[in-house]
C-alpha cells in the first residue's frame, strides 16, 4: 500500500473512529432524558437517529480524509463538500424512516438534529486543526 493510501486510510479511520465515540457519548447522555420524556420504546428512535447521523458523517469524512491525506491547500473546499454530503446523506435516511412510521418520528428527528451538530462541529474543528498543523509543518 502506497504512503499516500496509507495516509487517507488512516485519516479516514479516526475520523470514523472519534465519530463513532461521540455519537455513543450522545446516546448514553440522552439515554436518560429520552426515556423520561417519550418513554422506553423511544430509545430505538434515539438509537436509529444517531446511527443515521454517524451514517452521514461516515460518509462527509471522505473528502476530509482526502484533504487531510494529500494535504490539501483548500481545506474550507473539503469541508464544505463534507458538509454537503452529510446534508444529503441525512435527508436521504431520514425521510424515509420518518414516513415508514416504525419509529417515533420527533424523537428520531430530535436525536439526527443533535448528533449531526454535534459531530458536525467536532469533525471540522479536527479537520481545520489538522489542516493548520500540517500547514506549519511544511512552512
Amino acid at each position: 500500500m502506497s504512503t499516500a493510501n496509507g495516509r487517507l486510510l488512516w485519516s479516514y479511520a479516526r475520523l470514523v473512529g472519534v465519530a463513532l465515540l461521540l455519537v455513543a457519548t450522545i446516546a448514553c447522555i440522552g439515554y436518560w432524558p429520552t426515556i423520561r420524556v417519550a418513554g422506553n420504546d423511544s430509545v430505538w428512535s434515539m438509537l436509529i437517529g444517531c446511527g443515521v447521523s454517524w451514517i452521514a458523517g461516515c460518509i462527509g469524512a471522505i473528502p476530509l480524509a482526502r484533504a487531510l491525506s494529500e494535504q490539501s491547500p483548500q481545506p474550507a473546499l473539503a469541508v464544505l463538500t463534507s458538509t454537503v454530503l452529510r446534508f444529503i446523506t441525512v435527508l436521504l435516511l431520514v425521510i424515509p424512516l420518518t414516513l415508514s412510521g416504525w419509529f417515533q418520528s420527533p424523537v428520531l428527528v430530535l436525536w439526527v438534529a443533535v448528533s449531526y451538530f454535534v459531530l458536525l462541529i467536532v469533525d471540522t474543528a479536527l479537520t481545520v486543526r489538522a489542516m493548520k498543523g500540517a500547514a506549519e509543518n511544511n512552512s
